[in-house]
């Protein structure tokens, strides 16, 4: 039915706002088909219902139209005649279910310019009718009332498959972290990840031309980011190079702080409203940003940019600039995500086939051992359905069509996760395709699985037992080593042995990582002053390190984070987890 229009009062705590919102009115519900009554000279018995068909992938005839908005990360690449308007998951919608996607606007994924984008298009109520948002976000539309319940749809529609992944880690907080007043308002992403592991990325060949071996201490660290810097490791007569790259959204999976932070035992976090929060002695929570270990590895970054290890010029670089820095060889050392090794390192090695580089385990200023940060416990991406939009189903077959796609009996990776294609310079090279689904999921351990599994069948030279994704992983890498498949060298470093994988096993083996403590969905302070406190957080580290502002002034924005909300969220933060317990 056509939803009936309201006018509604948001306060967005940024901005406030007048918005016009739907409201699905109920929709009637199709009459069950009938059996022949039985009959007998007296009485009739009722008619019989039968159950009702459900097919999680059934293609709607005729076909459906939908809106969405898409978010962009930096250095994003496609085949050719491929966009993100146009690509095999939109395809793959209008062929397979018969939905007709229609991007409303693309923009880009950097921090700032997406929450300005989503908080324009919350406030004009022109929200498409499938959308991914971050926590602040989703917790705005439901209070607003701009999105429908999804109970009923993922008990009709979520496929055994899906259903069975879900529940296979056990406890599913990402799920309750989606579900309000026992109403599931949201599909996570996935859920907790050990995909988030940090890990230290260094040029190798540079190692070597400097006769250095790799970090087995923060003071490595220091030590080959200053001769990355100071002694030519590139050996072209030129001070051209840094020793560590940051980019200017300071918390990032490529070239963040959060590896090097980790270091000094310290762990801030603020994006998208996801923060990370700690048990302190007492038993209570406590953001990580704020802790006296933050201010000890603040320290150490302004020495290093003082000392010129770091570019003068990160605060104004985004990912694609500091991406650009690394593949024009500038660059020799960073902190990271297992990612980096498909970009930005993979377009280095295609443009310079000498060059390497290699993930290791995060390293310690001290005696005991960095902790990595490796599972959020709650996911940092939703996925929400208009209110009044027709078929809010449509988002859980979406669903069920990624997984099957992706890690199902029927999987396509060559089609949907990574097809062959050509860089802008005619180069063979692998595009991941699987991030153009407007609907995605994830396994929590899949990639893991694919390091163990994947290293034992080249161990054994045996991919008999591999399935298809992980085959194709074998592939790339068996391709790579025999010297004919130069572009399997991301895969090599990504799932190989001692690739980003390899880093993340021993994470787990050691049992030595860190989980955050707070798993909730925004707290009512968090969604007023979220955003304002993360861009305190933001501006004063980038000042303190660029020395823009002395090391001291991270206490003023300790007093200043506690007066400003700071002090009222973690109460809050308290008294949730006192709930949970």
């Amino acid at each position: 039915m056509k939803p009936s229009m309201r006018k509604l009062a948001l306060v967005s705590f940024a901005f406030a706002f007048v918005f016009a919102s739907a409201c699905a009115n109920e929709a009637a519900e199709e009459p069950a088909d009938e059996g022949q009554p039985q009959e007998t000279p007296k009485t009739e018995e009722p008619a019989k219902t039968e159950p009702e068909t459900i097919d999680p992938l059934g293609k709607y005839e005729p076909g459906i139209s939908m809106t969405t908005a898409r978010f962009q990360r930096d250095g994003v690449l496609y085949p050719p005649g491929d966009s993100l308007d146009n690509n095999v998951w939109y395809r793959a919608y209008e062929e397979l279910l018969g939905i007709k996607l229609t991007n409303n606007f693309i923009s880009s994924d950097t921090p700032d310019v997406r929450l300005q984008k989503m908080a324009v298009t919350i406030a004009s109520g022109e929200l498409p009718d499938v959308i991914e948002v971050n926590p602040r976000e989703l917790q705005m539309l439901v209070e607003a009332d701009m999105i429908e319940d999804l109970t009923d749809e993922w008990e009709k529609y979520a496929s055994p498959y899906v259903k069975e992944i879900r529940a296979s880690g056990g406890r599913d907080i990402a799920m309750e972290a989606a579900t309000f007043g026992g109403k599931l308002m949201a599909i996570p992403d996935g859920g907790g990840s050990i995909d988030s592991s940090p890990m230290i990325w260094v040029r190798t060949d540079w190692l070597k031309n400097l006769g250095l071996e790799p970090p087995k201490t923060m003071q490595d660290v220091f030590a080959i980011a200053e001769a990355f810097t100071k002694n030519d490791p590139d050996k072209n007569g030129q001070a051209d190079t840094f020793g560590l790259a940051l980019n200017m959204n300071v918390y990032d999976g490529f070239a963040g702080i959060e590896g090097f932070m980790a270091g000094f035992h310290a762990y801030p976090y603020t994006k998208n409203n996801l923060t990370m929060w700690l048990k302190d002695d007492s038993g209570k929570l406590a953001y990580g940003s704020v802790q006296p270990e933050t201010k000890s590895a603040l320290q150490k970054l302004n020495e290093m940019f003082a000392a010129g290890l770091i570019d003068p010029e990160f605060a104004v670089k985004n990912g694609t600039q500091v991406a650009e820095s690394v593949t024009s060889g500038k660059i020799g050392l960073y902190f990271g995500e297992f990612w980096n090794a498909s970009w930005p390192l993979a377009e280095l090695k295609s443009r310079d086939a000498n060059a390497d580089w290699m993930p290791f385990p995060l390293v310690s200023v001290d005696a005991e051992p960095a902790k990595p940060v490796v599972f959020k416990s709650s996911p940092d991406r939703y996925y929400v359905v208009k209110k009044g939009y027709e078929h809010p189903e449509a988002l859980i077959k979406m669903l069920n069509l990624y997984y099957e796609k992706i890690y199902g009996p029927n999987q396509d990776p060559e089609k949907f996760h990574t097809v062959k294609g050509v860089d802008v310079n005619g180069e063979k090279k692998d595009v991941p395709v699987f991030g153009y689904a407007v609907i995605r999921g994830g396994l929590r351990d899949n990639n893991l699985q694919a390091h163990l599994q994947v290293t034992e069948a080249l161990k054994n030279n045996d991919p008999s037992k591999l399935k298809p994704e992980f085959k194709g992983y074998y592939d790339q890498i068996a391709g790579y080593r025999a010297g004919t498949n130069p572009g399997g060298w991301w895969q090599e470093r990504t799932f190989g042995e001692g690739g980003a994988f390899d880093v993340v096993n021993q994470y787990m083996q050691a049992n030595n990582v860190l989980v955050n403590a707070f798993y909730g969905t925004p707290t009512e302070t968090m969604a007023q002053v979220g955003a304002t406190l993360q861009q305190l957080e933001m501006e004063v580290f980038t000042k303190i390190i660029m020395g823009a502002a002395p090391i001291d002034d991270f206490d003023k924005f300790v007093a200043d984070w506690g007066k400003l909300g700071g002090d009222k969220i973690t109460q809050e933060v308290n008294d949730w987890h006192n709930s949970v317990q």
